[in-house]
């Protein structure tokens, strides 16, 4: 389903829930039920007549529910230059762009992720301890509209804290941040994609604690739900992941072979050279072809 027909489903869903109107009263002589549900979670695609009537009932005008579409992009595009600019270690760029939304800005999802861009880069330029860091990523989730605006950034920040954890060797903490994690409620394509990601880094801090056959669990998790929402942004990771944890516990080596192989096929096709050659450099014997 296309990013338009979610971002509409959610601004429906926002609207109705902003006036306190239950799916049922919303549908009454326009639909069914299940299809105001599936139109909500992005599974479905409405028709203009369909939004019409449905912005009637509303009582809101027809634009207002591409609202969220806008946001979503505006969102998207300073989401990406902050990562580069943070990836390529350009801090005074990024805080540039960060006061920029500060000021000019008025939705509060993408104030919201300046903030948490901003606590990032405190850490990185060491203004900050891990745990000043992880006590100001709190005090952000603590804002009231943060969940219900951006469940994505939501989850990216209880992730971050977890994260934060691991690499600090706080694994006791870390393990009750991914149990938190994975309590949330997963209702739409778009969040069970960060779930995918959480269970992989899930497993990835179980291989740090040699919890071997659990990491391989959540994995094997981690692959079943990707294939069902035919996403494929993590699974080279983790076939990768899977074949490592069968390797460590001693599997049979026809299952890791194809594990490593299938994770090549993915790096090539999605091109990532980097993932491709720490595969090959640690585990080529079990790569059963090349491309």
């Amino acid at each position: 389903m296309s990013h338009l027909s979610s971002s509409i489903g959610y601004e429906i869903k926002r609207i109705r829930k902003e006036k306190n109107m239950t799916q049922a009263e919303l549908c009454k002589g326009i639909c069914s039920q299940a299809e105001i549900s599936k139109v909500e979670n992005g599974k479905n695609s409405p028709t203009i007549d369909w939004l019409q009537q449905v912005a009637k009932r509303l009582k809101v005008p027809l634009s207002m529910l591409f609202e969220d579409h806008l946001r979503s992009d505006m969102f998207t595009s300073y989401d990406q230059q902050l990562l580069r600019l943070l990836q390529s270690h350009q801090f005074e760029e990024a805080c540039m762009i960060i006061d920029d939304i500060k000021n000019k800005i008025d939705y509060d999802e993408i104030k919201f992720l300046a903030m948490y861009y901003e606590i990032i880069i405190h850490e990185k330029r060491n203004f900050r301890t891990y745990l000043e860091t992880i006590g100001e990523f709190k005090q952000l989730l603590m804002h009231t509209s943060l969940q219900f605006k951006s469940p994505t950034l939501y989850l990216r920040i209880h992730m971050a804290i977890a994260i934060s954890f691991i690499e600090h060797e706080d694994f006791d903490s870390a393990e009750n941040s991914f149990q938190e994690l994975l309590r949330f409620n997963y209702d739409t394509i778009e969040l069970k994609k960060v779930r995918i990601k959480i269970l992989y880094n899930y497993a990835k801090q179980l291989s740090e604690q040699n919890r071997n056959q659990l990491g391989l669990e959540i994995t094997e998790q981690g692959i079943q739900e990707s294939l069902q929402i035919e996403d494929g942004q993590l699974l080279g990771q983790l076939y990768y992941q899977r074949g490592y944890f069968k390797k460590i516990l001693n599997r049979n080596p026809s299952d890791i072979q194809k594990d490593f192989t299938m994770a090549y096929s993915l790096f090539r096709t999605f091109n990532l050279p980097v993932h491709e050659k720490i595969l090959l450099e640690k585990n080529s014997s079990f790569v059963l072809f090349r491309i």
